[in-house]
């Protein structure tokens, strides 16, 4: 499968996940020409109910996403998750007022190189 056709798959991926979650998005989504990097920047659209990040986390392990890692670094909930070659990281800054409570998803490519 060629590198763009596998990044449109990755996306595809993501925006179903975002979706299951409640997430909106936020702004343009971030890609390259290389078929590398895929990412979202999203909001919650509602405060109420289910984690949205939780929710959006199992649609991406019902579509093959695995390796789950998280971490806690102050007040942003940091989850890592890969599939085939690509690894996807959700930092969650929702709880953060601050930071207008957004969630932001991006993809990389490993073999891509350095990401």
């Amino acid at each position: 499968m060629d590198p763009a056709a596998k990044a449109h798959g990755i996306e595809q991926d993501l925006k179903a996940a975002a979706r299951a979650g409640g997430l909106s998005l936020l702004d343009e989504p971030t890609r390259d020409e290389q078929g590398c990097v895929v990412g979202y920047l999203l909001q919650p659209l509602s405060q109420n109910g289910p984690d949205p990040v939780d929710a959006t986390v199992t649609s991406l392990h019902d579509n093959g996403w695995g390796g789950e890692r998280r971490t806690q670094v102050k007040g942003m909930r940091r989850i890592t998750l890969t599939k085939e070659d690509w690894t996807l990281r959700v930092r969650d800054y929702s709880a953060q007022r601050a930071k207008r409570g957004f969630v932001a998803l991006l993809a990389t490519k490993a073999s891509c190189g350095p990401s």
